[in-house]
């Protein structure tokens, strides 16, 4: 995990590739919530490494100033270097099932610089939410910042894979949503 910053934001990122990261959309928004900014604002921080962004890709529909559809918050950052070799986590290609355990890994915005996890932490519900789309309803415990962090869960071969991609959280308490995993094309 690393964190993906513009000119006022910081989020968590993913990387899923050797020059590919996965964050939140609704954390690349520009100030007067009318788009999101431009991929060379952005830039990913992996410890003391940094890549600048060359391009980027949100979900479709995924509206700025709503911040919605949930389902849509989701994207897909391209790294001008390649970080990713060796440290790069693998997208789930079917949905989580209720009760499996995750961990919420994450920066958050109240404890600038530190990388913390909720590492108790299950899957509630896999379901469509209304308008919003097939989300994942998690358990997990996240900030400000948190957004974009990975819902990890173990995979069959005792790693981790990502199931979902932390779209919203509830302030004060455990409990969020996230786009699924499966659903994010990294191409």
């Amino acid at each position: 995990m690393g964190e993906v910053e513009t000119s006022g934001n910081r989020c968590t990122g993913t990387l899923v590739g050797v020059r590919s990261v996965v964050t939140a959309a609704h954390c690349l928004i520009n100030d007067d919530a009318t788009a999101l900014v431009p991929a060379r604002e952005v830039v990913f921080r992996l410890g003391t490494r940094t890549a600048r962004v060359v391009s980027l890709r949100s979900g479709a529909g995924f509206d700025p100033g709503r911040e919605e559809p949930w389902r849509s918050d989701w994207a897909v950052l391209t790294l001008d270097t390649p970080l990713g070799e060796g440290r790069a986590l693998r997208l789930a290609r079917e949905a989580p099932r209720e009760g499996i355990a995750l961990a919420l890994p994450g920066w958050q915005h109240d404890r600038p610089g530190v990388l913390l996890a909720d590492i108790g932490c299950r899957v509630i519900v896999m379901a469509t939410f209304g308008a919003q789309g097939m989300l994942v309803g998690h358990n997990c415990a996240g900030t400000l910042g948190s957004s974009g962090a990975p819902l990890l869960a173990r995979a069959d071969d005792g790693g981790f894979v990502v199931v979902g991609v932390q779209a919203k959280a509830a302030l004060g308490r455990p409990l969020g949503v996230a786009v699924p995993a499966f659903s994010i094309p990294l191409r």
